[in-house]
């Protein structure tokens, strides 16, 4: 059965004697009536233009874990697919969209609050759950309705964390063809600092559909550093709706790693509510094969004087496709905005293609603004005058390429991560070129 069917089939059923009074259940029931309304998007639909919908909602996914018992896995084979290798690392680690605190570190740092969704009690978080979504997403709400765990992370008022906190997904492939709800609630008091790192494994080659919903929240002249990376996802779907809210004097930057993933989307969307808040947010994707990455940004600036900038890059090779649609919208009466978004990409293959989509929605004169995009190859005359020098040329290629990409992994903050991500990028790049 197909897997828009089984969802058709699995709320209805749910939901037809569902009656308990909680905020929880209230979410739900106001998504069920979402999606019964909506349902999933189609092809017509501008913003999926160019994704190819019907791949996902016309395969044979399990909603439901079959209960399948999963092997105890060895605490040191754990440490081998975390990236933070130090002794005291903060890590929360989800296995089969299931919290396993016996694997996780969460305990030596005081003041934060570190855990999983399912444990808390509704008053500690329904200020924060599910107030994000501005606009109907199918994904989104079915996240909502399906959910099986996620992350918490509470920062409160001045802390600095020293320590990342690492988000570890991991995928057993025990069932094959499921569906993992995974999501993620993070909130980020004034004055306070944290840097945090997102990334999925898979122990085998299996079909997966990862549904991740991510809720960020940074408050006043807070300081937010969040790193996706998305790997060892060869034969995984992954759908990713990632929501900020920035109060005023807040600096939240994010970076998006896709590096192998049979099909990705990434909806992110920032939400500027304070004057003086910095929004940065950075891609690298380094395709090959028939890989296909859908990056979709939006900057919502609702507050005067602020500051937002987006850099996307895109290296493509053989049958790889990418997409960039970015969005920038400042509203009415709104002054004192600068807001800059730029895509450069480069095809290696003639068979490789990009779909860019810049946009500028302006109500408001005080402002500056503007948008770029570069679809091109390694240039020949670069190529020549570093092969002249006595580089090879594999070699010479790749110094350029990573020449293409150094304005965003400079600005890197995490050394072990920064290091990772050259070794991946190396070994893709050297494989492929």
């Amino acid at each position: 059965m197909q897997l828009k069917e089984k969802i058709t089939l699995l709320i209805n059923k749910f939901f037809s004697d569902e009656k308990k009074d909680s905020y929880m259940s209230f979410l739900k029931r106001k998504h069920f009536d979402f999606f019964h309304e909506k349902g999933f998007p189609s092809s017509t639909n501008e913003e999926w233009r160019n994704t190819d919908i019907d791949s996902i909602i016309n395969q044979d996914y399990n909603i439901v874990s079959e209960n399948v018992k999963i092997e105890n896995i060895e605490h040191q084979k754990i440490k081998k697919l975390t990236f933070l290798k130090k002794e005291k690392s903060l890590i929360l680690i989800f296995i089969d969209g299931k919290y396993n605190p016996h694997l996780s570190y969460t305990q030596h740092i005081r003041n934060i609050f570190l855990s999983n969704i399912l444990s808390l009690k509704e008053n500690e978080i329904k200020n924060y759950y599910g107030k994000l979504s501005y606009q109907y997403d199918a994904f989104y709400t079915l996240n909502t309705l399906l959910l099986k765990d996620g992350a918490y992370v509470y920062i409160p008022n001045n802390v600095i964390l020293e320590s990342p906190i690492e988000i570890l997904h991991i995928s057993t492939g025990m069932e094959s063809n499921i569906m993992l709800n995974n999501r993620n609630l993070i909130v980020v008091g004034e004055h306070s600092y944290v840097r945090i790192i997102e990334h999925y494994k898979c122990l085998r080659k299996h079909l997966a559909f990862i549904n991740s919903v991510s809720e960020i929240y940074a408050m006043n002249h807070s300081i937010i550093d969040y790193y996706k990376v998305q790997d060892d996802l060869v034969k995984t779907t992954v759908i990713d709706n990632t929501y900020f809210k920035q109060n005023k004097n807040s600096k939240c930057t994010i970076y998006t790693f896709s590096f192998k993933g049979n099909f990705i989307r990434n909806n992110l969307k920032f939400y500027s509510r304070g004057e003086k808040t910095y929004s940065y947010l950075y891609g690298i994707s380094l395709l090959s094969g028939k890989q296909f990455v859908d990056h979709h940004t939006l900057i919502d600036h609702l507050c005067s004087n602020a500051y937002s900038f987006q850099l996307y890059k895109n290296i493509l090779c053989e049958k790889s496709k990418g997409i960039f649609n970015g969005k920038i919208i400042i509203n009415e009466l709104i002054k004192e905005i600068n807001a800059f978004q730029k895509n450069h990409n480069i095809l290696l293959s003639n068979e490789a293609c990009i779909y860019a989509k810049p946009q500028l929605e302006i109500y408001s004169e005080s402002v500056k603004c503007s948008h770029g995009c570069t679809v091109g190859n390694i240039q020949e005359s670069e190529l020549f005058y570093l092969q002249s020098r006595g580089i090879p040329e594999k070699k010479a290629k790749m110094l350029l390429l990573f020449s293409f990409l150094e304005e965003i992994l400079i600005s890197i903050h995490i050394f072990e991560l920064k290091k990772l991500i050259h070794q991946k990028m190396k070994k893709k790049l050297d494989k492929h070129l």
